[in-house]
Parts: C-alpha cells; sequence; structure tokens
C-alpha cells in the first residue's frame, strides 16, 4: 500500500489542529493509498519570520535525511512556498513534492497572470520560488494577505472571510485570471471551491494539489 508522509517543519500546531489537517489530507486520498503527517523536531513554533524559514528547512532536512525509501513513496514538503525544496530533494531517497510548484505548473496550463496570496513571512520564499519555476504563466505576482497564520488560526471563520476579500481584490487590482492560496493554513480552510464559485476563475488550493501529486509519483514505482 503505498505510504505518502506530509512533512510538517511548524511544531507549534495543536494536536487537534494537526488532526484537522490530517483529516482533510485523507479526503484527497485514492483508495488504497495511505499519509501521515510528520512533525519535524527543531522546526520553528510557527512561522512569523524569516528566520523562520530558515530553522524549518534545517529541521526538514535532518527529519527527511532519516527517512528511509522503505518507510514512505513519497514525500510532501508543508510549505506553499517550497522553502528550501531542491536542499530537500537532494538528501531524500524519495520524491519530495513542493505543492507551489505542482500549482505553478497546473496554473501554467490555463492562466496567463496568476496571482499568489500569501502572508507577509512568505513573500521572500514566493518571490524566490517564482524566479526557480520555469513551468509558470507568463506573470505571477505575489500579494500580501492583511492577517497572519497566527491570527487565521485563532478564527477560523474570520480567516475564511478575509480570504474571500482579498481574493476578490486581487481579481479586480491585478486582472488576475487564478489565484494560488500560498500558505498551507489557507488550504486547511477549505474555501477553494467557494472562490472558484464566486470569482469565476481557477483557485488552486496548496493541499489537494500535492496530495494528487504525491501520489502519481508513489505510482510511478509500480506496486513493489
Amino acid at each position: 500500500m503505498p505510504h505518502i508522509i506530509y512533512l510538517e517543519s511548524v511544531t507549534g500546531y495543536s494536536g487537534a489542529e494537526n488532526a484537522r489537517r490530517l483529516q482533510l489530507l485523507r479526503s484527497f486520498l485514492r483508495p488504497g493509498f495511505t499519509i501521515e503527517l510528520v512533525t519535524t523536531p527543531g522546526g520553528p513554533a510557527i512561522l512569523e519570520r524569516p528566520q523562520d524559514f530558515e530553522q524549518a528547512g534545517r529541521a526538514a532536512c535532518a527529519a527527511v535525511a532519516e527517512i528511509p525509501p522503505s518507510r514512505c513513496r513519497a514525500i510532501i514538503s508543508a510549505g506553499a512556498v517550497d522553502p528550501g525544496l531542491d536542499a530537500l530533494r537532494a538528501i531524500a531517497a524519495v520524491p519530495v513534492i513542493g505543492p507551489g510548484e505542482a500549482s505553478l505548473f497546473l496554473a501554467r496550463l490555463v492562466a496567463k497572470r496568476l496571482v499568489i496570496l500569501t502572508v507577509g513571512p512568505a513573500v521572500l520564499a514566493a518571490r524566490d520560488m517564482i524566479a526557480h519555476v520555469t513551468a509558470r504563466p507568463a506573470t505571477v505576482i505575489v500579494h500580501t494577505l492583511a492577517t497572519t497564520v497566527r491570527k487565521i488560526l485563532a478564527d477560523l471563520d474570520a480567516g475564511r472571510r478575509l480570504m474571500r476579500e482579498e481574493a476578490a481584490a486581487a481579481v479586480r487590482e491585478y486582472r488576475a485570471d487564478a489565484i494560488y492560496l500560498g500558505s498551507m493554513t489557507q488550504g486547511s480552510l477549505g474555501i477553494a471551491d467557494d472562490l472558484r464559485s464566486e470569482l469565476d476563475i481557477p483557485v488552486f488550493d496548496p493541499m489537494p494539489v500535492s496530495v494528487y501529486a504525491a501520489q502519481e509519483a508513489a505510482a510511478a514505482f509500480g506496486a513493489g
């Protein structure tokens, strides 16, 4: 049975929050696949500063180095804008899925002007991802949300309302023809379908995109 690891480098999420995310991840699995959420020791409590991303990268690399190919068929790096993805792939014994890279590739097929909605501390990582991923729409714009991951988690319903407002504003301001939810917390809000209906444009959610990509990568190795 192909197994996938969702590698979470943020250590400050509660057990209930991690369980909520794992349940959501499992909802995207095809029959015969399993997934577990692994939190990396030594990661930051939450991503609020640029140095938190550096700490998360070091913790993720240390954890990936200890994962043998017998344990899983693919790893999802739980960062929507793929911080440290190349370093993880250099160490890993199995494919490592970058949610941002996979989403940019899909967006290229359907859009010319993509807006990434992300929180302030992730802006630099988002821009770095855009610079390194060539299979992407012609125009990719990073829009900084007027909130933080901590605030979204404190009130999920308020986070959903803000996301609707920010996504609509991005479409108006940037003439976006697609939206990418540029943090895994945004992906965990379950609002992508609502945004698609309200905005009538493609909306890419890092959670399902990464799980679907991981399943394909794992299946490529066969049943063995």
